[in-house]
């Protein structure tokens, strides 16, 4: 289905064109700011709202591959265990918010990053 052709109730998902086999990090403008989620977990995890300033700030920080944080909004790095729709992984990149943390692999963050680079993701979120 095209993006244009999605009705308004459901986001329009989107990873890097870099991903491979769809694992990575998951955007949607959303009405208040931009959706974020984990691939990996079949869109049954956790989603952040970000607003447009938090947005700006994991932009940057996937970019530039660095931690972050910026109001509630928090990227962190090392390695953690993780379950993931039933499996288990060690993922090494963790995107947190109002008690909610979405946890990715380097090579998924490194998907995100270079399609950021690339201005996969320039939309401004719909405030």
């Amino acid at each position: 289905m095209p993006a244009a052709a999605v009705p308004a109730d459901r986001p329009a998902w989107r990873t890097s064109s870099h991903s491979a086999g769809g694992a990575c990090v998951e955007v949607a403008p959303g009405p208040r700011g931009v959706l974020v989620r984990d691939s990996k977990d079949g869109g049954l995890g956790p989603m952040l709202q970000l607003d447009h300033v938090a947005w700006r700030e994991l932009l940057a920080a996937a970019a530039a591959r660095r931690t972050g944080a910026v109001g509630g909004l928090r990227i962190t790095q090392g390695a953690r265990r993780t379950r993931h729709a039933g499996s288990d992984l060690v993922t090494t990149w963790h995107v947190g918010m109002a008690g909610l943390t979405l946890h990715y692999t380097d090579a998924e963050w490194a998907s995100f990053a270079l399609g950021v680079r690339e201005g996969e993701f320039e939309f401004a979120p719909a405030l």
